[in-house]
């Protein structure tokens, strides 16, 4: 039978693996482990959370599958492991930073591209995705680039779970860094839309879809391991944001490279405007280049860090 996650009404959603009490024996481990034992309570805990969490050890497997056609079940089932154990390294720095640990090591890979943001005086979209570590390197930005920056956040699938991700993220604002959710309320996109007008960067991931409004799928074609063709449901926002702005678009990802050591490695803006009336034209134009020539090279080097615990492909049927 397939599997049923806790429904949000019970209290057992709440021990779940997007579950507020989860999150907080995390947190609460990271903060009282010393730094000595860190690494065998991570890897404790990533055992446990992988062994339990079967739907989300099943997506990862699925997602590797479509990387990589021609890894085997086994090899994928401890690729997936891999992934875990990797984010809860990155989920514990997180924690320590937000308690005002100075311990992570920043490397920056491509800097040119960060300051020509600042060289300008326009706004500008910065493309991400769920890798490393976004929540600590947001403000870090602010810093760097002198701006006025906002950080675009989904909501957590559980009230209790975005009520203490929000207590948690408060002590990152400031009037410079402001953190804001997609809540799928239609006012979102018109403020970021200000926000860039007003000389401010929005920094958004661009590889998860949460609501289908923002729907935006593009195939990927077989290749020679596979003879399979997968979409991949992108969201559009950011595309269509850069558009009406006429921002350019900086793709910029967050690798961790070892204990406590970060890459940002950013690479070169396009831009995403329309040449004729066909406005939707130019969108798939801009999300085909983040996809083919951003996107999937970066997270295929990089796969032990791409933080997508949903089935991110569809399978397109031949005919």
């Amino acid at each position: 039978m397939p599997d049923r996650p806790p429904q949000p009404g019970s209290f057992l959603h709440r021990f779940g693996a997007y579950g507020d009490l989860t999150l907080k024996f995390q947190a609460w481990g990271a903060r009282v482990c010393p730094p000595y034992l860190e690494p065998l309570y991570i890897a404790f805990y990533s055992s446990i959370l992988f062994l339990l969490a079967t739907p989300i050890r099943r997506s990862l497997m699925t997602n590797l599958q479509v990387l990589f056609p021609e890894r085997n079940v086994l090899t994928r089932f401890i690729d997936a492991y891999r992934v875990v154990w990797n984010f809860a390294f990155t989920v514990a720095d997180a924690t320590r930073a937000r308690h005002g640990e100075n311990i992570i090591d920043w490397e920056l890979e491509g800097i040119e591209h960060l300051e020509a943001i600042s060289d300008t005086e326009a706004g500008a979209v910065l493309l991400t995705a769920h890798m490393g570590n976004y929540d600590v390197a947001a403000p870090l930005f602010a810093q760097k680039l002198s701006r006025p920056f906002n950080a675009v956040r989904a909501p957590e699938r559980h009230p209790e779970t975005q009520a203490w991700m929000e207590e948690q993220l408060a002590t990152h604002g400031s009037e410079h860094y402001r953190i804001r959710y997609n809540k799928d309320d239609r006012l979102l996109g018109l403020e970021l839309a200000q926000a860039i007008g007003r000389g401010e960067v929005v920094a958004i991931q661009g590889d998860r879809v949460i609501f289908d409004v923002a729907l935006f799928p593009l195939d990927i074609e077989p290749s020679a391991h596979s003879d399979a063709t997968y979409r991949f449901r992108l969201p559009k926002g950011p595309f269509v944001l850069a558009q009406v702005t006429g921002a350019p678009i900086h793709p910029v990802f967050i690798l961790r490279t070892g204990w406590r050591r970060y890459r940002v490695k950013a690479l070169p803006p396009f831009p995403c405007q329309a040449v004729s009336r066909d406005r939707d034209a130019a969108v798939e134009i801009a999300a085909r280049h983040w996809v083919d020539e951003i996107l999937l090279p970066v997270i295929r080097e990089h796969w032990t860090q791409w933080f997508v615990f949903e089935p991110a492909f569809e399978s397109v049927d031949a005919a």
